[in-house]
């Protein structure tokens, strides 16, 4: 594995297949190009990444690319970010929506106020969970009036648990 093959590996699989219809060579090969930029980190890679994750976990191998994408300076990983964050993909969608809770900025919170209108809970759920990192009064409110017009039970649940820990921490 090199630089070249492991970019051009990311730039046919932009995003990778969903879990259903993914086979163990095609994430074999992902997990060996993953393990590549762990250990020589491009910037080249970042966006691909981050633009590379298909719906549910990849096997088990999605979350692992945290590792790398923690490997750059907040900033990049923040405009990377901003872009992958408007995919047209659930994965992506959700995978970055994760990350996000390790980068809180407040350049997130409109592109994260955004996915709450996603009609996939576990995007909404991810959102939450990375609103509540960023440190800006906004946040609370934001958190509060989704409360008020989020009719899914569950996230309603989480919403209330989220909102009693960011203010227990202002």
């Amino acid at each position: 594995m090199n630089k070249e093959q492991g970019l051009s590996f990311l730039k046919e699989n932009q995003p990778m297949p969903n879990d259903k219809n993914l086979d163990e060579s095609l994430i074999s090969m992902y997990d060996e190009v993953r393990r590549y930029f762990l250990a020589n980190p491009d910037e080249e890679c970042l966006p691909l990444f981050l633009n590379s994750f298909g719906e549910y976990d990849g096997m088990g191998v999605y979350q692992l690319v945290e590792d790398i994408i923690l490997k750059f300076k907040h900033d990049k990983v923040v405009n990377c970010l901003l872009e992958a964050l408007k995919s047209k993909y659930n994965g992506v969608k959700y995978w970055c929506a994760q990350i996000c809770a390790l980068f809180p900025d407040v350049k997130l919170i409109n592109p994260l106020v955004e996915l709450l209108n996603d009609s996939n809970q576990d995007i909404k759920m991810s959102v939450i969970t990375s609103l509540s990192q960023i440190q800006d009064n906004r946040v609370i409110t934001i958190l509060k009036n989704q409360l008020s017009i989020e009719e899914d039970d569950e996230i309603k649940d989480f919403l209330l648990d989220v909102i009693e820990d960011v203010e227990g921490n202002i």
